[in-house]
């Protein structure tokens, strides 16, 4: 589609092909495996030689129309020139490191990152020879000092999970530039509807798209958007030979909860912000977190990349992990999850749920407390959501 055209335009149209045969205004979901060759696809095949604008489908672990409606859709959104969907969040951020590293290679971290992502990278990664070193502030001095002849990669979260630690992007990237290394950022917190990382100069950009991309809780997914040279050799190789590929319903779900990002995003933005200044003047809470907030010391970053501050809040309470349970587990309208961006609240406390395979002294470093909650914020009424936490405060 036309560029020009505005986030709400493309979210609704870029990837929609009306189906040729009947008309439908909704693709069909192609529910298969194999796709059956003519004589002359088959010789344009063999020959590498598609003819202009042909995708030649052949097997569904390497395409589906279903799949590529949904990555030119969430290309288009990123101001990417190509995107890769894949089974999960995770196998995203696998696919993205494998296609900038190999045996040998180095990757600084941010030390606050996902769970599962520090999983990955102290025991996954260094057994198949990437060693990974986790940097608190991924400042030009602290890159520096973690630096090393063959460091690949920096990467980091647009919005660190849990604690909503935001990074100075154009210092990152202009250090990385000038010390050829690749930026590979998550930006499953922000949406492309708040943040477009590429547009900052990030080389490469993952998601869960379980989350906001989704929206709808019904799903496991995950994208890699980069440059369409890395998407296209990332998918000839470590794509095809791994398949950690969706399934063709999956895709249609994505592509179909695309169409309400904006529309979603808007209200989970503006229901957090109501929510962290109302749990703010709590007095049962010691820290709330939000970048919303003129108190957060992130809040002129925030005005600086985001078009608004996110519909995730993370708090601290006294009292620790046995406290918190109390909260989360009174909550009527608010769902003890792991997950995020669904249109219902969630809450969870990440040292025991999303962090907590991750040893306590490395929660520690990280930030993340025992009485720590975080809470993606959902689309109900605001005033409902605020008197549930209020009613599950009584309890401690």
């Amino acid at each position: 589609m036309k560029e020009d055209f505005k986030f709400e335009t493309l979210a609704v149209h870029a990837g929609s092909h009306p189906d040729e045969k009947t008309g439908a205004l909704v693709e069909p979901v192609y529910m298969t495996s194999t796709f059956v060759f003519t004589p002359d696809k088959m010789e344009r095949w063999l020959a590498g030689a598609p003819q202009e604008d042909e995708i030649i489908y052949t097997y569904s672990r390497s395409r589906n129309p279903s799949q590529v409606s949904l990555q030119e859709k969430i290309a288009a959104l990123e101001h990417g020139e190509a995107s890769l969907v894949t089974a999960s969040g995770m196998s995203a951020i696998t696919m993205a490191i494998m296609g900038h590293c190999k045996k040998g290679d180095h990757i600084i971290s941010a030390q606050t990152i996902y769970g599962g992502t520090f999983g990955l990278f102290t025991h996954v990664l260094p057994e198949y020879g990437i060693d990974v070193t986790f940097v608190k502030d991924l400042t030009v001095e602290s890159l520096e000092d973690a630096k090393n002849d063959n460091t690949k990669v920096i990467y980091f979260e647009t919005i660190a999970n849990p604690t909503l630690e935001i990074p100075e992007f154009d210092e990152i990237v202009d250090w990385a530039k000038k010390n050829n290394i690749k930026t590979v950022v998550d930006n499953t917190f922000t949406s492309p509807y708040l943040f477009k990382p590429l547009d900052w100069g990030i080389d490469t950009v993952v998601h869960s798209c379980t989350k906001y991309i989704n929206g709808h809780g019904d799903l496991v997914g995950g994208v890699v958007v980069g440059s369409k040279d890395f998407c296209e050799s990332l998918r000839k190789t470590e794509y095809m030979d791994i398949g950690p590929v969706p399934a063709p319903l999956n895709c249609y779900l994505m592509t179909r909860g695309l169409k309400t990002l904006h529309l979603r995003m808007e209200r989970h933005c503006q229901n957090a912000l109501a929510f962290a200044n109302a749990m703010s003047k709590h007095p049962k809470i010691e820290k709330v977190i939000y970048p919303g907030l003129e108190s957060n010391e992130y809040y002129n970053r925030a005005l600086k990349y985001f078009n608004g501050f996110g519909g995730m809040v993370s708090f601290v309470i006294n009292g620790g992990i046995e406290e918190a349970k109390k909260v989360i587990f009174s909550l009527k309208i608010g769902k003890p999850a792991v997950s995020l961006g669904d249109l219902d609240t969630l809450v969870e406390i990440p040292a025991i749920m999303t962090h907590g395979k991750v040893p306590k002294e490395e929660r520690e470093k990280m930030g993340v407390k025992d009485g720590l909650i975080r809470v993606s914020v959902g689309i109900e009424n605001i005033d409902d959501i605020i008197c549930d936490f209020e009613q599950a405060f009584e309890k401690i």
